[in-house]
């Protein structure tokens, strides 16, 4: 009987895990949904999920900034793997979070932002979302910047803030990772050897909006190891040359240390708390 009572225990614990998992991937609004202080905090914010993304990703992080700061993981969106959108939850009044789940998980930046804006025509339609904040980590940037610099001017959602963490911009791959991590040195014009990516944004910089605010966010493991593991400063930053001319609020951050690994990123709670400073000024 006593393997049994250990059964019993292994499949409570088992299903306690279970049931904390499901719950990253859904609504969680608290229970006091104030109206907002100010006008920021009546801007949804989007997270876009990197390559192979899921309901980890950001699930941890935006749990975080409900408990900590006051915001509502109101709503979940969810695009199937034709496209087709799912929501779940409803829009909260303040500091409301939205998370953005693709069942194609292999999709690329360009098709994920073609999805995004059809994301953000449903926002604007059913719920009257006219602004919102972005934010992204890892290949979730270059979907960000895909949208801004190729869909952003026909939709009717115009993007405020928006958080880059971990974003490849001038990686020679932008999913996978590569035997050598890509950190071409930058000087006053940008980097010394551009990667097509960063060369297909440049290219369309003009359709960025010329007051979007801007936090870019790198790791630095070490004095010696200039990256998190798999994307360089160098290559994050290259942001800031795209950004230049038409950001009206540009920002870097560089997290350093054993927590500023690539997938530790949007674990640690520096990043939580300058998130919050940046899109409600807390």
């Amino acid at each position: 009987m006593v393997w049994m009572a250990g059964l019993i225990i292994v499949l409570l614990i088992a299903m306690v895990v279970v049931g904390r998992l499901i719950r990253l991937g859904t609504p969680n609004q608290v229970g006091n949904d104030s109206d907002p202080a100010n006008g920021i905090e009546a801007i949804p914010t989007l997270f876009i999920p990197g390559y192979f993304g899921n309901r980890l990703s950001f699930g941890r992080l935006i749990n975080r900034l409900t408990r900590q700061y006051g915001a509502n993981k109101s709503m979940v969106i969810k695009v199937d793997r034709h496209g087709k959108i799912h929501v779940s939850g409803h829009l909260a009044k303040s500091k409301v979070l939205i998370q953005v789940l693709f069942a194609d998980k292999s999709s690329r930046p360009r098709q994920q932002a073609v999805w995004l804006s059809e994301v953000l025509e449903v926002l604007n339609t059913r719920y009257g979302v006219e602004e919102i904040n972005l934010v992204g980590h890892s290949m979730g940037c270059i979907t960000i910047f895909w949208f801004l610099t190729h869909q952003s001017k026909m939709t009717p959602v115009s993007v405020e803030h928006v958080v880059a963490i971990a974003g490849p911009f001038n990686d020679s791959e932008i999913a996978r990772s590569t035997d050598k991590v890509d950190a071409y040195p930058l000087n006053a014009k940008g980097p010394t050897k551009r990667m097509p990516i960063y060369r297909a944004l440049s290219q369309r910089v003009f359709a960025i909006p010329r007051d979007i605010k801007v936090l870019n966010i790198a790791g630095r493991i070490s004095n010696t190891q200039q990256n998190d593991g798999e994307v360089s400063v160098n290559s994050a930053f290259s942001l800031r040359y795209l950004l230049q001319d038409p950001a009206a609020q540009y920002h870097e951050l560089v997290i350093r240390g054993k927590r500023a690994t690539h997938r530790l990123l949007h674990e640690n709670a520096i990043v939580d708390q300058e998130i919050a400073k940046f899109l409600w000024n807390q």
